[in-house]
């Protein structure tokens, strides 16, 4: 049995052995001499082994044998000793694609599709030993610009309250945007603390702060028809019956399924009366001069005839010129990274980098057209429930010169927060006094309607924003420094 078992294993080992080797570059396979990948403590050097070359000396970025440069040292077996430079300069370009959504408490969603994003970016490496290890850190910033998109949009289609869904504002509007962004990041690791097969693993941890100021503007809204209800002194709805009566129902009470509410005609509203030139009639006591509506008068002022509901809207979409929307957030906070690569050759070398972050979230609302609410800002959630991010990214980098390397990289990141507190600024208002109980006004001692001025003030709600989220992908072209 054992002779059985010599005779299979020395027939399978040279074919398990060529498995091994499928797969894995040829300067890290056993052609000529056995060599392997190895890292020398406290030196910040590497060996990587290249496949001989008829013409190795004449290509870019490498060494006579038995020669060194500023990349490092080519010995006569082949093995090349890349040595890490002290500091690394890196700048580029990436064309990003990018959306961003958030929900707010009320479920009015807003959103920003399809953002195309000139990014330039700059980065410093620098590599140093602390007690014979080679450590790392890294400064990065990268500012933005929307150069061009699809739309943005203000959904409020969702009730306030699912268990009263005939409650809510029911509309949307879409239109342009614009906004910049800008990211920084810095952190430290410790370098190629992992070996495997040729994949060095780097990790590192850090802070990061990422901002996009994004606006709306020129949106189009749909304006619909709306019926005009018929009121009383008191401020009731007029509701009839199949009887031909006619009932007072005070807002917040729930009529009859068999009632209907009575709108609003021409001949319900006076109308100024105007002069010869054009100019409504002033009475001598200074009070405008006004009359009933005239049947003869047609479709003039309203649209409609007498006995017909007056409707206001309804004429087609309307735009909104200028900025519409404007909401600025910033996403700070810890994060922990891995980079893993390989030196392919004495030129090429594959990175992939891993990111996890834990973020803060802050939000500034600005709602230009909203004259109840306040301006700069009208409204900010911050918090960080549920929040995360991650990061990944995919580099090639090719020698060009002995300091000089070609960046080419794909990345993409996402941002999220859940269900967070904010405050809203409630703008300075004047009103008439009601009693909720009845809809009738509180009068003074003279029998006149109070008349109330509220002051600018916050309300702090709980349920501000349900969820926001942006995520991104990008493609980068840059060149690497080393010196």
């Amino acid at each position: 049995m054992k002779r059985c078992i010599a005779a299979f294993l020395g027939i399978c080992l040279p074919f398990a052995a060529y498995a091994v080797r499928e797969g894995t570059p040829i300067y890290y396979q056993p052609q000529r001499s056995a060599f392997s990948g190895n890292q020398v403590v406290g030196q910040r050097t590497q060996t990587i082994h290249v496949p001989r070359q008829p013409a190795a000396q004449q290509m870019p970025g490498f060494v006579t044998p038995g020669t060194m440069n500023s990349m490092g040292t080519m010995t006569p077996a082949g093995i090349g000793f890349v040595q890490q430079p002290d500091w690394v300069i890196s700048g580029g370009y990436t064309r990003r694609s990018a959306d961003f959504e958030f929900q707010t408490g009320v479920n009015s969603i807003l959103t920003w599709d399809n953002m195309i994003i000139n990014e330039l970016g700059l980065r410093v490496d620098k590599n140093f030993n602390l007690r014979d290890v080679p450590l790392f850190a890294f400064g990065e910033y990268r500012q933005g610009t929307i150069a061009s998109g699809g739309m943005s949009t203000d959904y409020d289609l969702a009730p306030y309250d699912w268990s009263q869904p005939h409650i809510g504002i029911f509309t949307i509007s879409v239109g342009g945007m614009s906004g910049d962004t800008n990211y920084m990041r810095l952190g430290i690791g410790a370098r190629n603390v992992w070996n495997f097969a040729g994949w060095q693993f780097s990790p590192s941890f850090g802070y990061e702060i990422f901002r996009h100021n994004l606006s709306m503007h020129d949106h189009i809204y749909p304006n619909p028809g709306i019926y005009l209800p018929l009121l009383t002194d008191t401020g009731a709805y007029v509701f009839g019956d199949q009887f031909g009566d006619f009932h007072s129902v005070m807002p917040g009470t729930t009529p009859p399924s068999d009632w209907y509410q009575v709108c609003l005609s021409p001949e319900d509203i006076w109308v100024a009366v105007v002069g010869p030139n054009g100019q409504p009639i002033i009475n001598t006591d200074g009070t405008l001069a006004m009359t009933v509506y005239n049947p003869i008068w047609g479709h003039v002022p309203w649209g409609v005839g007498p006995g017909e509901c007056i409707i206001i809207g309804g004429d087609g979409p309307i735009i909104v010129h200028g900025t519409t929307h404007i909401y600025n957030t910033t996403w700070s906070g810890l994060f922990i990274g891995l980079e893993i690569e390989k030196q392919m050759t004495f030129t090429d070398k594959l990175r992939f980098y891993f990111q996890l972050g834990m973020p803060n979230y802050h939000a500034e609302g600005v709602w230009p057209n909203r004259t109840d609410w306040q301006q700069n800002p009208s409204f900010i959630d911050a918090g960080s429930n549920g929040a995360y991010s991650y990061h990944a990214e995919m580099e090639y980098l090719y020698q060009i010169s002995e300091r000089m390397q070609l960046s080419l990289r794909a990345d993409t990141n996402f941002f999220y927060v859940g269900q967070i507190p904010g405050e809203l600024y409630v703008a300075g208002f004047s009103m008439f006094l009601i009693d909720p109980s009845t809809g009738y006004y509180f009068v003074d001692n003279s029998g006149m309607p109070i008349f109330e001025v509220v002051e600018p003030h916050t309300v702090k709600i709980n349920d501000s924003l349900k969820h926001a989220r942006w995520r991104s992908f990008g493609l980068h072209l840059g060149v690497r420094y080393a010196f």
